[in-house]
């Protein structure tokens, strides 16, 4: 271990002293480079004795001590630290802090925390590095080199402000330019601003000329509201004194208009419930259907089932007698077979008996019949092998014939199936036959339905399209009587004065009177109803001069014929009467009045005057409303008077006042035929929507009836496609049983082989019962002779036994009949319990099915019940809404008809009535128009600055202050200020928003400019600080290392001086820092220019100054000793013994007089290729004698 205070590293040169600063350096963090390898791997220790390590590691182990004045140092409790690295093969490391691990980032981390320099390596001076340090140039050239200035920055730590000092200078500088950039901004936005000035003024004045404008017309406005206003009381009166009037009269037949009104509504909202009633009756109908459909589906579902159910309890019954059957069959066979057994046996002991009887006979007639015997007892024994043979050919013939009936029986049975199975479909495709014919012709009936509800629907759309014209023709034949008859009445006393006026003028009692104004000319019809409007004197009477006319009035009073207004020719005055220009070219009324004579011209000219006639609203408002005001009237009535007011139009228009259109030339003749023709519309249109109802009735009928059809349709295709999957079914079943009843090809193939092998047997037994024929017949003979020989009791004899032999045969061929019978029965027995079997499993999930359908039947009952309940109920409550709108058409119509009847004077006091609502009605509309204007008028409030501020509402005048305005003067006021404003028209107001536009923009662009003026300031003032403290830190700090430079330069060199010069004085960081020594005894050098020792001794003097401004717990010196003298040595030996009080020294050195300073020394030697160290404590035992002088004075104590 080194010791806390200095240490020595000593030993022969290549015994690898410089590892000990390469193991510092590796646990420290350092690339390999830096530890003169090319990677890490190369560290690891390689030799002969170890030649392949895994990996190499070195532990640094530190602790804090504290040092003692007088004393050894104290090592401080718990404050030991491990710090090692591992390096491996593959170049990687890993680090570990106290035995955990750890990475590089900690470890450089942990250490810079415990205050060693690995930036600048301060804690290491190297062989030959030593000098380097005082031959820095005073500032580094580049932006990665090191220069003195920049070395001495980052010890003293001022380094850090370099980076914010050029971001908040690149901030000034960046926001120099926006401050430049927003001056200029607001500097042409100001002179914009001044460019606008003359016009903005010009705008001014011409809005306060529009402010005058809009006072005057306020008050002609007001003006007008008023007397619009006046108008409307004056009329409002008028109306309902006719009101009144009208009240009496329709009170003789207001009953009537009510129940009318009351019928009306009732059949209007009946036709609306008789529609929803019908929209509700076929949805359920519709729905009505559907459901009919699915009960269809289910019964059919439900009839296929039962059908299917019958079948199968037929095959349950059928198999299950089939199975009694062959269990009788079995059982019989098993009885027979009993039986005849019992009686074979009783006949096998009866032929025992009487063949002893026989033998006994035979014993007797032995003497006379043993030749014949012997003789037929070797025929026979010569017979057995052949009646074997035939016997068990015989017995095979049996089986095989047993075996071929079986077959044969079963192919009879399908046969008989099949046939059945035919018979059935026959059946089943009759009534498909049945059933198509009736679906056929169901489809026939919904078709034919189909057909005539499209043609009442076709009809009822005919009479739909007809209604609107034929309604529209009977309105208007309505509006045309009620017109004729109206004004037949009204103007009765207009065409009794001019009747009169005429026949006083043809009588020749009067000369001088033309008649009706409208009368003396004419114009086209498209300008009726603007003629009509805009001149109602039309009807004036004309005459020649003022005594004619006073003639005309006397006669009238007179006569008590009416009054009337006279145009007087003479008293007309001379007018230029010729075309003028006139707006757009729009025509003049005058001008399109055709007059029977020049002479009456005038008149015509007093009452239109320049009267224009315009296409529509918008152009008659251009023209009315122009430079020049025109009185204007528009082709559909509409009427703007040279002041302003409008009037006309409407529903009514005025028509027919330059045409023949008085009371004169409507008859009564003439409004009783357009009454006989009003009449016969009413009927036309009443039949037409009987007619409607009619149709409506028989398509509602329709197409009720298509659905039920449809229904019914859709039943007979599910019956017919359930028969056809019977047929189907059958037709399947009748190709299984043929398939069943079809020999299959093994069955053909046994039946031929056992035919085969029957027919072979059959021949061998031939064969061999005619082989045997001759020794059978030699017996038969040899038998005979024996009975003659034994006479008649013999022969007897023999014919009891022969006869029971016979039975006996016969009766065991019965019983192999019945085994077989028996065998046949209990394999009928399995084949039927099988079936049984199959049948009840599909018996049962037939029954769950028609369980199941016959609940869904009984649920789709219920629901078609009730639907049908509620198809009943709508079609009746449809039926009986029917004929309440019948029998309120009725009493519409007859109520109608006698309304009718006593309309005539209700029709010409409604027209009274009406006149004097439209002149409300216009009076109304001109206050409205009026109000409209009046509100949309305000005044302009602009600054002077051009700031539009809230605008200020309009004055209101009282009734007083109207009365004292003149009309003619604020018309004059209007025209002048119009006249002015319009000359003014090319002044652009849009200047005011530019102005306003400009002023707001440049408070904007000197705001920004003063908030980027405070930005650049503060950000300046944040750069000067940062430099203050920069040179303010770095002034301490250099004053502080320099004369730390000077003492220990003074202090190693007994007499030299050493300092550190600013190259500029008054900024440090331009030029850099000059190391300028005198060494002793010479003068001031240049550190470039000095020898090697003294370089090391001005670099070492730097460094002490250093590590004196800001110590470093550890130094490693690598022989830095060795360009300096004995005596040089000594001096920096004795310094590094003195300050080891507050660090670490760890010095490589070969020279005595540096290491026998130490206080410990690190031997290092290398054996067999490997470095091995010893430590040795360099402790004083020969001591000088003035610290012997101290050591034996009291309380001291001799160090050992």
């Amino acid at each position: 271990p080194f010791h806390a205070s200095f240490s020595s590293v000593v030993g022969p040169n290549g015994s690898g002293k410089s590892n000990v600063i390469d193991s510092l350096l590796f646990v420290f963090g350092f690339r390999a480079s830096k530890m003169r390898q090319g990677k890490i791997s190369a560290l690891i220790h390689n030799s002969a004795q170890h030649p392949d390590l895994e990996y190499c590691e070195v532990e640094v182990h530190f602790q804090e001590v504290m040092d003692q004045p007088d004393g050894p140092s104290v090592v401080v409790p718990d404050s030991g630290l491990v710090v090692s690295r591992r390096a491996f093969k593959n170049n990687s490391s890993k680090y570990y802090v106290d035995g955990r691990a750890s990475d590089y980032t900690a470890v450089t981390a942990l250490l810079r925390g415990r205050g060693i320099d690995l930036d600048h390596k301060r804690f290491l001076i190297l062989q030959g590095e030593v000098e380097s340090i005082s031959q820095m140039k005073p500032k580094a050239s580049g932006e990665h080199d090191d220069g003195l200035l920049e070395y001495l920055e980052d010890i003293i730590g001022t380094s850090k402000y370099k980076t914010p000092i050029e971001e908040a200078a690149a901030e000034t500088e960046t926001l120099n330019d926006v401050c430049l950039e927003k001056s200029n901004r607001v500097q042409h936005v100001e002179k914009e601003k001044n460019g606008l000035e003359d016009k903005k003024n010009k705008a001014i004045a011409y809005i306060n000329d529009e402010n005058e404008l809009a006072s005057k017309q306020s008050a002609l406005y007001q003006l007008y509201v008023a007397e619009c206003g006046d108008n409307i009381q004056v009329t409002e009166e008028a109306i309902g004194q006719m009101q009144g009037q009208l009240d009496e009269e329709l009170q003789k037949h207001g009953g009537s208009e009510e129940e009318i009104k009351r019928l009306e509504k009732q059949y209007k909202t009946g036709s609306k419930e008789y529609e929803k009633l019908e929209n509700d009756t076929k949805g359920i109908l519709k729905e009505m259907a559907k459901l009919d459909k699915e009960t269809v589906k289910f019964e059919e579902k439900k009839k296929f089932l039962t059908n299917k159910q019958k079948k199968l309890d037929k095959t349950f019954d059928s198999s299950k007698f089939g199975i009694q059957e062959s269990e009788t069959l079995a059982k019989n066979a098993q009885d027979d077979v009993a039986r005849l057994t019992g009686e074979i046996e009783e006949l096998e002991a009866e032929m025992a008996k009487e063949e002893q009887e026989l033998n006994k006979i035979r014993d007797s007639l032995k003497g006379k019949t043993q030749g014949f015997s012997d003789e037929i007892a070797a025929k026979q024994k010569q017979l057995e092998p052949w009646n074997a043979k035939i016997s068990e050919k015989q017995s095979s013939i049996a089986v095989a014939q047993s075996e071929l009936d079986i077959l044969r029986e079963r192919e009879n049975a399908g046969a008989t199936a099949v046939a059945e199975m035919e018979t059935k479909i026959a059946g089943l495709e009759e009534q498909r036959e049945t059933k198509v014919a009736e679906l056929g012709e169901c489809k026939k009936q919904r078709k034919v339905a189909e057909k005539e509800a499209v043609s009442l629907q076709k009809e009822i759309e005919q009479h739909a399209a007809q209604e609107p014209a034929l309604k529209s023709k009977l309105s208007n034949s309505r509006q045309k009587a009620d017109e004729a008859h109206a004004s037949l009445s009204a103007t009765q006393s207009q065409g009794n004065v001019l009747s009169g006026l005429t026949r006083l003028k043809e009588s020749g009692r009067i000369d001088g009177f033309h008649g009706r104004l409208g009368n003396l000319g004419a114009i086209d019809q498209t300008y009726d109803v603007a003629i009509s409007t805009a001149c109602p004197s039309l009807n004036n009477l004309v005459v020649d001069t003022v005594e004619v006319g006073q003639q005309c009035i006397e006669y009238l009073r007179k006569n008590n014929l009416g009054r009337a207004n006279f145009i007087l020719l003479d008293r007309l005055p001379q007018r230029d009467l010729s075309s003028i220009e006139t707006p757009e070219n729009v025509p003049r009324l005058f001008d399109l009045v055709k007059s029977k004579h020049d002479r009456f011209r005038p008149a015509f000219y007093s009452v239109l005057q320049n009267t224009l006639v315009a296409k529509d609203l918008d152009q008659a408002n251009r023209i009315a409303y122009g430079a020049k005001r025109w009185r204007v009237v528009t082709l559909d009535g509409q009427l703007i008077d040279k002041s302003g007011t409008m009037s006309g139009g409407g529903t009514k228009v005025a028509k027919g006042g330059m045409s023949s259109k008085l009371s004169s030339d409507v008859t009564k003749d003439q409004v009783a035929k357009m009454e006989v023709d009003r009449d016969a519309l009413e009927k036309e249109y009443a039949e037409l929507q009987e007619r409607q109802r009619e149709l409506q009735g028989q398509l509602s009928e329709l197409q009720a009836q298509i659905p039920q059809l449809e229904t019914q349709a859709q039943k007979l295709s599910l019956e017919v496609e359930s028969i056809e999957r019977n047929i189907a079914d059958s037709q399947k079943h009748v190709q299984e049983l043929s398939a069943e009843a079809r020999p299959e090809k093994e069955d053909k193939t046994k039946i031929a082989g056992l035919e085969k092998n029957i027919a072979k047997m059959q021949k061998e037994v031939e064969k061999l019962q005619a082989e045997t024929a001759g020794i059978e017949e030699e017996v038969s003979e040899l038998q005979e002779k024996i009975m003659e020989v034994g006479g008649v009791q013999l022969r007897l004899q023999k014919g009891k036994v022969d006869g029971l032999k016979e039975q006996i045969d016969t009766l065991n061929e019965n019983m192999s009949a019945a085994e077989v019978a028996k065998a046949k029965a209990e394999k009928q027995k399995s084949k039927h319990e099988s079936a049984l079997a199959d049948a009840e499993k599909e018996l049962e999930k037939v029954v769950r099915d028609l369980g199941k359908v016959e609940e869904d039947v009984q649920n789709q009952s219920k629901d078609t019940s009730g639907f049908r309940k509620q198809a009943e109920e709508a079609e009746q409550a449809l039926e009986e809404k029917k004929e309440q709108l019948q029998a309120l058409k009725t009493d519409l119509d007859a109520l109608i008809e006698e309304l009718n009847e006593t309309r005539g004077v209700e029709v010409e006091m409604r027209n009274k009535l009406e006149e004097n609502q439209k002149v409300l009605l216009d009076n109304q509309k001109r206050l409205k128009y009026w109000q409209e204007k009046l509100s949309k008028l305000t005044l302009q409030n602009v600054s002077e600055e051009g700031e539009e501020k809230e605008p200020e509402p309009m004055p209101e005048l009282s009734r007083d202050e109207l009365e004292d305005l003149n009309k003619e003067d604020l018309k004059a006021s209007i025209a002048s200020l119009e006249e002015r404003t319009t000359s003014s028209q090319h002044i652009e107001l849009s200047v005011l928003a530019e102005y306003r536009r400009r002023v707001t923009e440049h408070a904007t662009r000197l705001a920004d400019l003063t908030t980027a003026l405070t930005a650049r300031d503060t950000a300046k003032k944040r750069t000067d600080d940062l430099r203050r403290l920069r040179l303010e830190g770095f002034m301490e700090g250099f004053s502080l290392i320099s004369l730390r430079l000077k003492e220990m330069y003074q202090m190693i060199t007994m007499g030299g001086n050493a300092e550190l010069e600013l190259v500029d004085s008054l900024d440090p960081f331009s030029e850099g820092i000059l190391f300028s020594v005198m060494p002793p005894k010479k003068s001031w050098k240049n550190i470039g220019n000095l020898s090697g020792g003294e370089k090391t001794l001005s670099s070492l003097a730097l460094v002490f100054a250093l590590h004196h401004y800001k110590p470093t717990p550890l130094y490693v010196m690598d022989e830095i000793d060795a360009a300096l003298d004995f005596r040089n040595v000594s001096i920096v030996a004795a310094y590094i013994k003195e300050r080891t009080k507050n660090a670490q020294f760890i010095v490589i050195s070969l020279r005595n007089n540096m290491f026998e300073l130490a206080s410990r020394l690190v031997g290092v030697y290398k054996v067999n290729h490997m470095t091995k160290s010893v430590t040795v404590e360099n402790r004083d035992y020969i001591v000088p004698r003035h610290q012997l002088q101290q050591q034996q004075q009291p309380g001291t104590v001799q160090q050992q």
